[in-house]
């Protein structure tokens, strides 16, 4: 018990990385951490946004930021943290999400293409020190914190690697992937679960990369509203079961790998989920039929039923079925980033620049452009409000 107790932890996704939280107790744990680091979580809060969090806005968000052309949420209000704090975008969305910190848009914005487009991005280590801050001002204003699920972490191995979910309770179940290394990161495919005794339930699967002793969660936090349901002895992929981790400068060269939940139980007899526990459908499906549907054609001899393995990491067998095109949306659509669609394994899996994965099919060069610009806008698209 005192080992589930110990992994059930709050929203130390970032601060115990960064050391803003340490609690030890002789070779024990207190489970919850009620005020890390222990002093007033206002002083903590604006020591972090004074030391962490400033100086990478200064550098990177001051060029744009400050000019009345462009969103000024970098106007001091009396002080620069606070006039962050205070901003809205045209009276509305606010730059920090105090219920779920990883959210805050100041840190998954910065951190996508859509961003990089049109000025400089957080780094992963820059963007964990963001919602690191964004905790602090939530135990600040009194918002009481989730109890979060951690597994222990293991240093991936190019191809298969378990992590047990053991360690969390939920004995003889298993979070599994393979594991790649490419220029800009590593790739991440065949992400799935395999439940043990009493099946498991999973919410919000994060991501977390060690670099060394400093955790450097997933910054657009992908899997974030997953839901998954698997029952006893049965495995399913999660969400759209591949993800791809870039840096824009080093790539960590011995990351080690943890998973974090905000649930993590036994599935108690509820009702399997499917698509990975992703929820909600596909928008723009007229334009999945239109211009994504006649791209996958090379790709339906092996992953519309005819190779088990392939469907089972890319389900098409909907793509030519005329009257369920949403279904066939939706399937391909738990295989995109939104937030980074560059990033998503539909375009990086079959580049021929990228030879590291997806051996099998490959788009031809001379067709490449075309078709990730075709999946951009379609994903696009989807990401529209």
């Amino acid at each position: 018990m005192l080992a589930l107790l110990c992994q059930k932890l709050p929203m130390v996704r970032l601060r115990a990385a960064l050391a803003l939280a340490v609690i030890a107790l002789a070779g024990a744990c207190t489970g919850d951490i009620v005020n890390p680091g222990g002093g007033d979580p206002l002083d903590q809060a604006i020591a972090a946004f004074e030391r962490d969090v400033a100086p990478v806005m200064n550098s990177k968000c001051a060029i744009c930021h400050t000019a009345v052309d462009k969103p000024q949420f970098m106007k001091p209000n009396p002080t620069l943290r606070e006039g962050i704090i205070a901003y809205r975008n045209g009276g509305g969305t606010g730059l920090l999400d105090l219920m779920s910190p990883i959210d805050s848009r100041l840190q998954v914005y910065s951190s996508s293409e859509a961003h990089l487009a049109v000025g400089p991005n957080f780094s992963p280590a820059e963007a964990a020190k963001v919602t690191a801050w964004v905790e602090l001002e939530a135990l600040a204003a009194g918002i009481e914190e989730p109890v979060e699920v951690k597994t222990t972490r293991i240093a991936p191995v190019v191809g298969t690697n378990t992590i047990t979910l053991d360690t969390i309770g939920l004995t003889g179940s298993k979070f599994m992937f393979d594991f790649e290394r490419i220029t800009t990161g590593y790739y991440l495919s065949r992400i799935k679960v395999q439940a043990g005794t009493g099946g498991v339930h999973l919410v919000d699967p994060l991501f977390v990369v060690w670099e060394g002793e400093t955790a450097v969660p997933d910054p657009i936090n992908r899997f974030s509203g997953i839901d998954l349901v698997v029952a006893e002895t049965m495995e399913s992929q999660v969400g759209g079961g591949t993800a791809i981790f870039t840096y824009p400068a080093a790539v960590p060269t011995s990351p080690q790998i943890s998973i974090h939940f905000k649930t993590a139980t036994f599935a108690n007899g509820m009702q399997p989920t499917e698509n990975g526990g992703t929820t909600g459908g596909c928008k723009a499906v007229a334009t999945f039929t239109s211009n994504i549907k006649p791209l996958l054609q090379p790709c339906l001899a092996c992953h519309a039923g005819a190779n088990p393995a392939a469907t089972g990491a890319t389900n098409m067998s909907k793509v030519n079925d005329d009257a369920a095109q949403g279904d066939a949306c939706t399937q391909i659509l738990t295989r995109v980033s939104k937030a980074n669609p560059n990033q998503s394994s539909m375009i990086v899996s079959v580049d021929p620049g990228a030879t590291a994965v997806h051996r099998q099919y490959k788009v031809p060069a001379g067709n490449f452009t075309g078709y990730r610009d075709a999946m951009i806008a379609w994903i696009n698209a989807e990401a529209a409000p």
